[in-house]
């Protein structure tokens, strides 16, 4: 199992990798296919027929490569809507996994439609905004801070964790597993303060922005928004009674289970910069 998923994400990161070396239009229009499979993978979880769930997101794979390779660039009062609307739902998402981690929750499945409807192509713009506001490397520090607190996340909970943060949800979560999250993050946002450049880095533009303090506090706060957005998936799955979004990625599951935190912080991440 082990090899499988080393295997698939070194394959994930050389598509990735090449991608990128050959433009950001490329890169944006495969992400574009990525989301789209995210938005095929929550469809179809809602119980929408496996034909209807698959034409949807083939058809927001192909708008989103379209405009990547038109060179459109996400601006104005309706993009700024929708990523203070995608932040105000995710916020929303963030209070209601907490006070409901010990008994999970339900989600209407037509609720759960309009909801992947809304938020998988305003996280995919929001991607495509950091590429033509900061170029690669604005985006990519984005990434970083959710793959971070993902990893720091797992390896904190193997090593220390003993307190269950959300049984009913996914159980195998630990407090002590999210306070490495916290922890490594706001490291990595101080480590790259005092050796990246301030112009280039989600971070470090946040902290010049806000102010130390202030920057810091949102930093944390999407580190949690993070944890939120993969405890969402969870409850989607879970409430579908499925283990993994899809079998398309050997031994990481679908492309949801790959871009579940990613969904929720890309937008709010995009909604900091743009608001302070």
């Amino acid at each position: 199992m082990l090899r499988t998923r080393v295997i698939t994400a070194v394959v994930l990161l050389l598509i990735l990798v090449g991608a990128l070396m050959l433009g950001d239009a490329v890169f944006c229009a495969v992400m574009a296919a990525a989301f789209g499979l995210v938005a095929r993978e929550w469809l179809q979880m809602t119980g929408l027929s496996h034909a209807l769930s698959w034409v949807i997101g083939a058809a927001l794979a192909a708008a989103g490569a379209a405009l990547s390779f038109y060179g459109f660039s996400p601006r104005g009062p309706v993009f700024m809507g929708l990523v203070l609307a995608a932040t105000a739902v995710w916020m929303a998402v963030l209070g209601v996994v907490y006070v409901a981690r010990a008994r999970g929750f339900a989600v209407a499945r037509g609720s759960s439609r309009v909801l992947c409807l809304v938020l998988v192509p305003t996280a995919w713009l929001s991607l495509l905004w950091l590429m033509r506001a900061g170029g690669w490397p604005l985006m990519l520090s984005v990434f970083m801070l959710v793959w971070l607190a993902d990893a720091c996340a797992y390896f904190a909970g193997r090593l220390f964790g003993r307190s269950r943060m959300a049984p009913a949800i996914s159980p195998k979560k630990t407090w002590e597993g999210a306070a490495g999250a916290f922890v490594c993050v706001l490291a990595a946002a101080f480590a790259a303060w005092l050796w990246l450049p301030h112009d280039m880095i989600f971070s470090n533009l946040l902290l010049n922005r806000a102010g130390f303090v202030a920057g810091a506090l949102i930093i944390v706060l999407l580190t949690a928004v993070s944890i939120a957005g993969d405890l969402f998936e969870s409850q989607l799955k879970r409430n579908a009674g499925i283990k993994d979004s899809s079998n398309m990625l050997p031994g990481h599951g679908g492309f949801y289970d790959r871009l579940d935190a990613a969904l929720a912080v890309f937008p709010c991440a995009v909604a900091a910069l743009l608001v302070i």
